[in-house]
């Protein structure tokens, strides 16, 4: 597994279906072209979605390069509130902004496609972990959710 774990292969299984559907909704399938949302109504809330999606992964990015480069976990920050940032801000933000802002019937179908990708291959990249890091993952997927936080939870492992 490489620095980025399942993110790039993520990344870019979702960027392909997400293009397919936007060729589909702009040129072959004229039925699915139609906004299934207010065009103003889904600049705005897709806009404010793409802002909060770009701020949760910079953290993340910020945070786990910090621990890498320490040969750390990360548990600070972001990573205190989900496991998982960067796919978090990708599946709850990034991915839903840019659909709204597309607004057809298949662009608002990629967050879903995008939330199935990373429900089957998440579970890899924490395998690996739980093998890099041992009980200290453990108990901080037990604190921690994974790309969902958590509402009630125990306390945070001591690590970077």
């Amino acid at each position: 597994m490489n620095r980025w774990g399942m993110g790039t292969m993520l990344y870019r299984a979702t960027i392909c279906y997400g293009l397919l559907a936007i060729v589909y909704d702009a040129i072959l399938i004229e039925s699915f072209c139609d906004r299934l949302i207010p065009e103003r109504l889904a600049l705005a809330v897709g806009g404010v979605l793409l802002a909060l999606g770009f701020v949760v992964y910079a953290l993340g990015t910020f945070s786990v390069y910090k621990a890498i480069d320490a040969g750390q976990l990360a548990t600070r920050g972001i990573f205190a509130v989900v496991r998982h940032p960067l796919y978090a801000a990708w599946i709850w933000c990034i991915v839903p902004g840019l659909a709204l802002m597309q607004g057809t019937l298949l662009a608002l179908l990629t967050p879903v496609v995008a939330g199935v990708f990373y429900w089957l291959c998440i579970p890899h990249e924490e395998v690996w972990l739980l093998s890099r890091f041992g009980e200290q993952y453990r108990q901080y997927c037990h604190c921690v959710g994974g790309i969902v936080p958590r509402l009630s939870r125990g306390r945070l492992p001591q690590a970077g």
